[in-house]
Parts: C-alpha cells; sequence; structure tokens
C-alpha cells in the first residue's frame, strides 16, 4: 500500500530553503557532499542547454505531418511555450520551497508520499531521460556523420561514445560539465541566430515561399491533429525543469533556480516562435512534411552546401550539449532516490575524490546506451511525454494543494497569475493526456506498462527498508 504523504508543517516546507538560504559558500565540503558552484548564468545555460536539443532541427517534419497549416503550427510553438511558461511558474515556487538536487522527484514525494515519489523516479529515469539521452546521442550521431562522411555502421559506436566521454566529463565533476554545457549553449544560441537572420533575409527581401496563412476550420480532427503535434513541441520544449535537479550544487538555490527556469524558457520561446517562423518562410508546408533535416534544408537553400553544413555542424553541437545537460541532471535524480529508498542506496553516494554521484552518472549511462536506436524519434518521443506529463501536472497541482493546506509556509517565490497558471496547466495536460491515449493508444499502452513495471520495484525497495529497521 502506497504510504501517506509527508506532512509540510510552515516550518518544515521551508526547512530546504532555510538550509540553503544558511549554506556558507566558504564553508568546506566533506566528501560526502555535492559542491555548490554553478552561479545564475550557470544554471540558466544548462535550462536552454537542455531545453535547445535537436528537436527544434527535426521536430518540425513530425508536427507538419499532423498540423498542415502554416498558421495553427506556428501558433502551436507560441501555446506549448506558453503552456510550459505557466508550469514553470509552479516549479519555481516549488524550486524555492525544497531547494534540494533531485527536482520534481523531491517536490512529489514532498507532497504525495514516498510511493508516488518512486514511481516519478522511475518513470522519470527508465522511461523519459534514457529514452531522451538515446535520442539527442543518436541525432548527433546523425548530423556529425553529415559533417564528417563516416559509413553508417559507426552511428551506434559514436552515440554510445559521447554517452560514455559525457558521462566520463560529468563523473570528474560539476565545473567541467558547466564549462562543456556552456560552451555548446552558446554555440546552439549562435546556430538559431543564424537562422533567424536567413529568414529575416528572405522576410525583407520579399523572396518569402507563398505559405498559405489561411487558419482552417477547428473541426473535431483538426482538435486531434493539433494533440498529436503538441506532442512534438512538448518534448521539444522539455528541458526547462532541469535547473532543478542540481540545486545543491548552485549557490543560493531558493533565490537563483526559480530566475534560471524563467530567463532560461523565456528565451527559449522567443527563439523557438522565431525560428519556426523563418522554417516557414523559406520552405513550402508541404515540403516540410518530408524534410527530416528543415534547418540544414533551410541553410543549404539559402546559403548553398556550406551552409548546409554549417547547421549540420551547428545540430550535432547543440545535440551533443543538450546531451550533456541531460546526463549532468539525469544522476542527481538518482542520487534523490538513492537517499529515500534501499534499492537505490549505493547510487545516493557521492564521489569523495570528484564530489560527484559517480555511480548514478554511470547507471545512467549504461540504461541509456542500451536505448541507443532501438526506437524511433517519433515512438519515444510520444510514450515518454505521455507518461512523464501525468508527473508534472501532479507537481504543479501540489502547488494548488500546499496553499490550501499550508497557508503559512514560508515561500520566498509565489507562481504569478496563481490560481490560474496551475489550472491552465493542469487542464490543458489532462486534455492533452486524454487525447494521446485516443488517438496514438498503442504507445500510450506501452507507456503505461513500463511505468506499471515500477510497481514490484517499489515493493522490493519496502522490504529491504523494513529489513533494515
Amino acid at each position: 500500500m502506497p504510504e501517506s504523504r509527508v506532512a509540510v508543517s510552515p516550518q518544515g516546507a521551508s526547512r530546504y530553503a532555510q538550509r540553503a538560504s544558511n549554506r556558507d559558500p566558504s564553508e568546506k565540503p566533506s566528501a560526502a557532499t555535492l559542491i555548490a558552484s554553478l552561479t545564475l548564468i550557470d544554471a540558466s545555460m544548462l535550462v536552454i542547454g537542455c531545453i535547445v536539443g535537436s528537436g527544434i532541427f527535426r521536430a518540425a517534419s513530425s508536427i507538419a505531418a499532423h498540423v498542415s497549416s502554416a498558421s495553427l503550427t506556428l501558433a502551436l510553438w507560441i501555446f506549448g511555450g506558453l503552456l510550459s511558461l505557466c508550469g514553470a511558474l509552479c516549479y519555481a515556487e516549488l524550486a524555492a520551497l525544497f531547494p534540494k538536487s533531485g527536482g520534481d522527484y523531491i517536490y512529489i514525494s514532498q507532497i504525495y508520499g514516498r510511493f508516488w515519489g518512486f514511481l516519478f523516479g522511475w518513470t522519470k529515469l527508465f522511461i523519459e531521460r534514457t529514452g531522451t539521452i538515446a535520442i539527442l546521442a543518436s541525432v548527433f550521431s546523425d548530423y556529425l556523420r553529415r559533417v564528417l562522411a563516416y559509413d553508417e555502421a559507426w552511428s551506434r559506436v559514436i552515440a554510445a561514445g559521447a554517452i560514455i566521454l559525457l558521462t566520463s566529463v560529468n563523473v570528474l565533476g560539476v565545473r567541467w560539465g558547466k564549462y562543456v554545457q556552456n560552451t555548446m549553449t552558446v554555440l546552439k544560441i549562435m546556430a538559431l541566430g543564424t537562422i533567424l537572420m536567413v529568414g529575416l533575409q528572405v522576410a525583407f527581401s520579399g523572396n518569402a515561399v507563398a505559405q498559405d496563412w489561411t487558419a482552417p476550420a477547428l473541426t473535431a480532427s483538426v482538435w486531434k491533429s493539433l494533440g498529436i503535434g503538441l506532442v512534438f513541441v512538448l518534448w521539444t520544449y522539455s528541458g526547462w525543469t532541469e535547473a532543478a535537479y542540481v540545486a545543491d550544487e548552485v549557490h543560493e538555490p531558493t533565490r537563483n533556480i526559480p530566475r534560471a527556469i524563467l530567463i532560461g524558457l523565456g528565451l527559449t520561446t522567443l527563439l523557438y516562435v522565431l525560428v519556426n517562423w523563418s522554417y516557414l518562410l523559406v520552405i513550402p508546408m508541404e515540403q516540410i512534411q518530408g524534410t527530416r533535416q528543415v534547418a540544414a534544408t533551410v541553410m543549404q537553400q539559402k546559403l548553398g552546401s556550406a551552409g548546409g553544413l554549417f547547421i549540420a555542424a551547428m545540430v550535432a553541437c547543440s545535440a551533443f550539449g543538450a546531451l550533456n545537460g541531460f546526463i549532468l541532471t539525469g544522476a542527481r535524480i538518482l542520487y534523490a532516490m538513492g537517499h529515500d529508498h534501499p534499492l537505490f542506496a549505493r547510487l545516493g553516494t557521492v564521489s569523495p575524490r570528484f564530489r560527484t554521484p559517480a555511480l548514478a552518472l554511470w547507471m545512467n549511462a549504461g540504461l541509456a546506451i542500451l536505448l541507443v536506436c532501438t526506437k524511433t524519434f517519433d515512438q519515444i518521443a510520444t510514450y515518454s511525454t505521455l507518461v512523464i506529463s501525468i508527473f508534472f501536472t501532479l507537481a504543479v497541482f501540489g502547488v494548488m494543494r500546499l496553499r490550501k493546506e499550508q497557508p503559512q509556509a514560508v515561500r520566498a517565490y509565489r507562481a504569478w497569475g496563481y490560481p490560474a497558471t496551475p489550472i491552465i496547466f493542469c487542464l490543458t495536460m489532462i486534455g492533452f493526456m486524454a487525447n494521446i491515449c485516443i488517438t496514438q493508444p498503442r504507445e500510450a499502452i506501452f507507456g503505461f506498462l513500463l511505468l506499471a513495471l515500477g510497481l514490484p520495484l517499489y515493493a522490493w525497495s519496502q522490504r529491504l527498508r523494513s529489513s533494515v529497521r
């Protein structure tokens, strides 16, 4: 039976915030603790770097396959950004309330109890996170092959090698991981900026394609198509929660984690909308449907083969940077679970030499390598986005629950637009998940079956916990 949730008193709810705020940056940490070495800029770059992975460069074709209207496509990207912002505002409040490494694993465990926290950790790591890492590694290898022209037989080896390399870097210390992250994030912002410049040049020169911007009637079939298209939009926006996973390693997390989430998501939303506008100015909608490498096609049409090669290199860098970010943060979920559940106890340790959760990092890498090239982009995006959306919705609903049950709890940050923002997010996500279950039942069933595999693991962990008492 699931345990009851952990009570959150006004003082208890803010104990993480008080402990983090009172932490002395000059105090030498023990061998068993993580080091607070990330600034607001580092955390913001982490958010941007994790959001901007491969999706923005290739999801346009998947969306166009279901949504054939240029105006609705652009509206879908704007809506996805605003919906993510509603969730981010609520996560910012939770991050300020519980500034501990582990992010929404901590939030869900505190609000709903150990059982739901365990299921979230299982889902995030073994369904969504490892799948995302596998996708990013594969995309990196695919685009690198376009630049270096190696045989396709090496693609899986290169993808697995990228995971091993970046895991090794992050084991050596969070500062090395942040150097890679910041460098790759700057490069991917430059890549998106280059696409945007092409779009502006086309717009001002009057050479834009004759795109049909007329919005179709919003029939039931159009709404269903928009729901499927939203899967890929939200998958491309995913990553705005990432700064919360490294809260123990951020200076002044109570203040800087909320800021990093909002800064990172705000800037990325602006870039995404403008980049997709650029795509639509250069390529006809019907051609986008059959063009997997949309960004490379845009650059090649306007700048020749050199432009296509440049953007392919930038996409490889972008995927590499996002891969680094998800490897860095994913291990922190295992680390947090290791402190709560005996089944993962060894993964909750910190390397005394490097002050990183080394075992958790290597576990994450091993699982991701097993998934490399085993599922298509669309399949992983569908079943992982559906299942993890359940927990995103629970976390955001938890803001309203805590506001009602613990109104006196110390809150260093309060979500803007409350209660509208959590209500909009929760209702939209419920409709979104229902639409996937109706339109793509096979992927939905597969995702829920993977979720159910966490139940016997939780029972096993509980038995281990009882035997220790």
